[in-house]
């Protein structure tokens, strides 16, 4: 593989990884993306495109570099044109000259592509969607170029399929974190890769304190204000590739992908202590600011072997509960098992 490419791998994994973390809209995320995928390989142009399993299509999200402005009406069928073949058989493909590739499907103006480069985006074996360079020379991407766009592609596939569940489905209206359907639906699957990987996953179950005071004394649309509230920031001091689901009332759980159990108690507290040091401000009908003070409780655990989505989630409950019986505003951990 050049070194001069390797050399620049890891600032542009970071600023790939600062995209990610950020309050943009998907497809802006997309975009910056592209373009530094784009810078990363020399290419002229980078396009980003996700998968719609159940109809079997990709859909063009962004592009950087492409004449056509019109991306997003871009589809294909899985099997169609190059990108499809890569979806349909989850494969990278490495075309020196498209003239000469009769799989080559062009749409509009595409003199400006001769040499091609695409990979799959790939979560949990099931394509999410495909990223491609092209340039207007003839063999100018080599099978280092395809490491290089793998490497790229394994390190933000999941966080993209994240950030695409977030905004199309499985989220709670009133928070905008991740719903409880959402949490049945792929919480079982985390806990099955993690097994057979053999890597660490934790969560932590999040409850506000004294809740229903604030409820009883302010109405439930300040506490829905309060809730929205501590949803973001739970959300802002999160990693990007973590998840928050809103799991009922006032209760949230972070589900930690990678992270041991030190690691998970750290976020958590991370996460109490901001909540603690900054007060809630509210503007009233009549004007009047209201500021209070929220506090939270957590209990984390980590998943041990050979155990269940349902086990881990009770040893975190009970967790939670000790850190509510021993004074509240505080982060417990349940022991390994």
């Amino acid at each position: 593989m050049n070194p001069q490419l390797l050399n620049q791998l890891p600032q542009i994994l970071f600023r790939i990884g600062k995209a990610i973390g950020s309050d943009e809209s998907l497809q802006e995320t997309l975009v910056k993306i592209s373009k530094l995928v784009t810078e990363l390989c020399g290419a002229a142009a980078c396009s980003i495109m996700l998968s719609n399993p159940e109809e079997k299509t990709l859909l063009g999200k962004a592009a950087f570099g492409l004449r056509r402005p019109d991306f997003t009406t871009v589809s294909f069928r899985y099997g169609e044109g190059l990108a499809g073949w890569v979806a349909e058989h989850g494969e990278s493909l490495l075309v020196s000259d498209v003239d000469e590739d009769a799989r080559f499907l062009s749409i509009g103006d595409s003199s400006h592509i001769r040499s091609l480069a695409c990979v799959p985006l790939m979560h949990r074996d099931a394509v999410v969607g495909v990223l491609t360079v092209t340039t207007p020379e003839v063999d100018f991407f080599t099978n280092s170029s395809i490491d290089l766009l793998a490497l790229v592609a394994n390190t933000v596939a999941l966080d993209i399929e994240n950030i695409r569940l977030r905004r199309v489905a499985g989220t709670d209206a009133l928070t905008g974190a991740f719903n409880r359907q959402y949490l049945d639906n792929h919480f079982p699957g985390m806990v099955q890769d993690a097994h057979e990987r053999g890597v660490s996953l934790s969560v932590a179950m999040f409850d506000l304190d004294r809740f229903k005071q604030v409820n009883d004394n302010y109405g439930h649309d300040v506490g829905d204000e309060i809730l929205t509230f501590v949803a973001k920031r739970l959300d802002d001091a999160s990693r990007a590739h973590d998840v928050l689901v809103r799991f009922g009332g006032e209760e949230f759980i972070l589900l930690l992908p990678g992270a041991n159990l030190a690691t998970a108690a750290e976020i958590a507290d991370r996460m109490r202590v901001r909540l603690a040091n900054n007060a809630v401000k509210l503007e009233r009908p009549d004007d009047t600011p209201l500021a209070l003070d929220i506090r939270i409780s957590a209990g984390v655990a980590e998943l041990a072997s050979g155990e269940s989505p349902e086990q881990l989630f009770r040893r975190a409950d009970q967790a939670l509960y000790a850190a509510k019986a021993n004074g509240r505003n505080r982060v417990e951990v349940a022991p390994a098992t």
